[in-house]
């Protein structure tokens, strides 16, 4: 079958993200026999027109991956799947009215029913979609019963009940009746060849690195994170040697930087240390970083294994530093193992983005101070600080209970738009003054609403680092930006605006 794949994620902070996903979808269909080509969207300036152009193909099946529902910013929200569905599905419906349409992606496993719903698709494959995909164009094209494929879901196959999402015991509305498609072998896996599939030397202009997944699954509790519907609690490891493999393959198509896009890295921590040890092994001489660093994970040991493997960066998720929140966030560590982590990463100097939640269940303006004073105590100037406010809440997690067993949200509340809790033991004026007023002192701390740059705006600023020479992560340079808008008082005034704002939008806490 002719199989068009199309990403249309256009979100570019702190970077465009390679579709890792929909590019091992890709290898997988086309090993399976069709022809395949991927329509890349995260450039693209007139959504419509491009996709007008590529249906020009013909193509019977299109395949849309959908990464995330929304931004996940309380201070400035933005819904991802109304562009979605009035600029590409609906061209889609248009121009090619006989082509089957298939949604797919994170945000699909997140909410089946409603993203299936709401952008109009004939079908979506809830779960892992390169050995579903293949299997359901094979269906298709031999036109047997699409719905007996794990992870499909469709109007006629669309069940009521609520079944078990993989091994986590949770129930979600929307499931596809033959449960949610898994890969359980890894090793067998295909692997995304990415730089086969997308505009590999466009995105490391845009400062993207290359993605590289080494397990899928979650053994973590937290109680907002859908990783364990999305991926399951039980991990699943791929072998060191075969992830530098995928390394070393990419590495000779011009891949220079490599991000490991794990939900936690580190954890468990002997796979990541025989990776490390994989890596120093073999001597690739590419850059390499994480996003999922896990302070349970981090000691003086493993940090030093990772400069070794060659990690130029890394960033880290303690969401809290007060024992009480990180208690109430499900956390699974104390305020000391994220002190170790601190020290370990500031002894080995190794450039780090730290990640903070602030207005969790129980947060009060006492155990935020206990956060930004652990801050100051603990972490470099040169490392860069997130405080992101208010707790997006999604279906299927702890906290989507929480908030309906007290009336924070109706019972029958999908969550599918964006829907925050923020405790109510927390003044928004108070929080934005103390967070002002800290801004002046730490440029190298942010918010959410600092992080949103139009593409315009962030290809600028990037391409102003690169032309002064500042090299690294575009995240490392900001705070040499905010220390001149610090300067003039700008940073402050702006985070006193948003408290303004926020407190002017009624039921703020709950829809944006």
């Amino acid at each position: 079958m002719r199989v068009l794949l199309v990403n249309p994620n256009r979100e570019h902070m702190p970077w465009p993200t390679i579709p890792v996903g929909l590019c091992t979808v890709a290898s997988a269909a086309e090993a399976g026999g069709h022809e395949v080509r991927v329509l890349d969207l995260s450039f693209a300036k007139d959504l419509a027109a491009e996709v007008d152009q590529a249906l020009s193909w013909g193509p019977e099946v299109v395949g849309i991956t959908i990464r995330n529902l929304d931004n996940c910013n309380f201070e400035m929200p933005e819904f991802f799947l109304t562009e979605v569905r009035d600029q590409i599905v609906k061209t889609l419906r248009r121009r090619a009215p006989e082509a089957v349409v298939v949604v797919g992606g994170s945000a699909v496993n997140v909410s089946p029913g409603d993203v299936f719903s709401y952008l109009e698709a004939d079908y979506a494959l809830v779960g892992e979609g390169e050995e579903a995909f293949v299997a359901f164009l094979s269906a298709l094209s031999r036109g047997q019963d699409v719905g007996r494929v794990p992870g499909v879901l469709s109007a006629e196959t669309k069940s009521p009940e609520r079944l078990p999402v993989l091994d986590t015991g949770r129930l979600l509305p929307g499931e596809p009746r033959a449960g949610r498609a898994v890969v359980k072998d890894l090793e067998r896996a295909v692997r995304s060849r990415a730089f086969r599939w997308v505009d590999i030397p466009r995105y490391r202009e845009a400062g993207t690195p290359y993605p590289i997944q080494t397990k899928r699954g979650c053994a973590l509790k937290c109680v907002y994170c859908v990783y364990n519907n999305i991926e399951g609690h039980a991990y699943r490891l791929r072998d060191p040697a075969d992830v530098v493999d995928e390394i070393e393959e990419a590495a000779a198509h011009g891949v220079t930087s490599f991000d490991f896009v794990d939900s936690t890295f580190n954890l468990p921590l002997s796979h990541a240390r025989a990776l490390c040890d994989e890596l120093e092994k073999r001597k690739l001489g590419v850059d390499l970083s994480t996003m999922g660093l896990n302070p349970a994970g981090v000691t003086p040991e493993l940090v030093a294994s990772m400069k070794r493997a060659g990690f130029s960066s890394v960033m880290c998720t303690p969401e809290s530093a007060s024992e009480t929140t990180l208690r109430t966030l499900g956390k699974g560590f104390s305020k000391k193992i994220v002190e170790r982590a601190a020290r370990a990463l500031r002894q080995a100097e190794l450039p780090t983005y730290w990640f903070f939640m602030l207005g969790a269940p129980e947060e009060t303006i006492e155990t935020v101070r206990e956060t930004l004073a652990f801050c100051e105590e603990h972490i470099p100037a040169e490392h860069m600080v997130l405080f992101s406010t208010g707790i997006r809440v999604y279906a299927g997690t702890p906290l989507e209970r929480l908030c309906k067993e007290t009336g924070w949200f109706d019972a029958d509340d999908p969550l599918f738009f964006p829907s925050w809790y923020f405790s109510p033991e927390l003044d928004i004026d108070e929080l934005y003054d103390t967070l002002a007023q800290a801004s002046d002192r730490h440029p190298n701390w942010m918010t959410n609403a600092e992080t949103v740059l139009s593409l315009r705006a962030a290809t600028f600023m990037k391409r102003a680092f690169r032309f002064v020479g500042w090299e690294g992560p575009f995240w490392l340079h900001l705070p040499k930006v905010f220390r001149v808008s610090g300067l003039l008082g700008a940073r402050s005034k702006g985070l006193r605006q948003i408290a303004e704002r926020l407190r002017a939008v009624p039921d703020v806490a709950h829809h944006q």
